[in-house]
């Protein structure tokens, strides 16, 4: 996508992440836990340059830019980086396959990255924040001797944004179990299978379906986190299960259909079925999540504590 020239007046440095960001408006976002996001803005489209500021958004219609969430230091000294997005829209689910409008580099860490972008609502709110976002959607891990920045581009509205990752800044790093005890729940494909803990989470056995078909999916999960009591009592986030799963399409050509997508679990520990339905043949990667944002000390807010999990389909007519 080809960028006008920039003069010195639309270059800026981000200091919190070292990185440049290009175009107006420059958009930038400091997190709690003092983690940044910062994004390459390509030059806006004629009519959000004259949109005035004060001006209600429209309810669709608008970006996708994504978002580096922070990095982990492995035991084996490699590093993994956190990603995730922000999808501005009240109800528009944006798609940005694979290519030229979405791709990390470098390009041997390209392919892991979702290219299906739903509006961002936390299960159990009144209302839908506009800003909220989805975080630690996927991760990319790099050797130890990796020195370089890993940086996930995409192309919507016209525009071009992209987020380097790296684990050159500690403000960044991110670790657990939290103040309190939590940590990411154990989330497995089989009763007896092996077990994924965090947004790297677990690959299960690819599968096959048929277009119209119910493709029949389950999880078990195990909170196995050992907290400390709570001092005082402290009001919980409405009537909030002791963990939640949640099923997304995070990449592939067609529409998925869960039922149902999300399901609450009363206790530490269970299983948790549902069905997906393909609309299109094609290759798709579906996503679980399962999530203790019940508990004080766990919230998407925090970058604790959820398990991913994902499975490759192959759908045929």
């Amino acid at each position: 996508m080809a960028k006008e020239p920039l003069g010195i007046e639309r270059l800026f440095r981000f200091s919190g992440g070292n990185a440049l960001m290009e175009g107006t408006p420059v958009l930038g976002r400091w997190l709690a836990g003092g983690l940044a996001a910062a994004m390459l803005i390509g030059s806006p489209s004629l009519g959000a340059q004259r949109q005035r500021p004060l001006t209600p958004l429209p309810p669709n219609g608008l970006r996708v830019v994504p978002f580096f969430d922070g990095w982990y230091r492995n035991t084996d000294g490699t590093v993994t980086l956190s990603f995730g997005y922000s999808n501005l829209n009240l109800t528009e689910v944006v798609e940005i396959p694979l290519g030229a409008d979405n791709f990390i580099e470098p390009a041997e860490f390209d392919g892991r990255q979702p290219t299906s972008f739903p509006p961002v609502a936390r299960e159990g709110a009144t209302s839908r924040r506009r800003r909220d976002r989805e975080r630690g959607v996927f991760t990319v891990t790099v050797p130890a001797s990796f020195s370089g920045d890993v940086v996930w581009t995409l192309v919507n509205q016209e525009r071009t944004f992209s987020v380097p990752g790296s684990d050159k800044i500690g403000a960044y790093q991110l670790r657990w179990p939290m103040a309190m005890g939590s940590q990411p729940p154990l989330v497995r494909f089989s009763p007896d299978g092996p077990a994924g803990r965090g947004p790297t989470g677990i690959d299960a056995e690819p599968m096959r379906a048929s277009v119209d078909t119910p493709l029949s999916l389950t999880v078990w999960i195990h909170d196995d986190s050992v907290r400390d009591e709570e001092p005082l009592p402290v009001r919980r986030r409405g009537d909030t299960a002791a963990l939640n799963v949640t099923w997304f399409k995070h990449a592939g050509p067609g529409a998925v259909v869960f039922s149902p997508r999300t399901e609450p679990i009363a206790e530490t520990e269970g299983m948790v079925t549902t069905t997906a339905t393909f609309e299109q043949p094609g290759e798709y990667v579906i996503r679980v999540r399962a999530d203790n944002f019940g508990r004080v000390d766990s919230s998407a807010g925090n970058q604790c504590c959820w398990t991913n999990g994902y499975v490759k389909v192959t759908v045929t007519p």
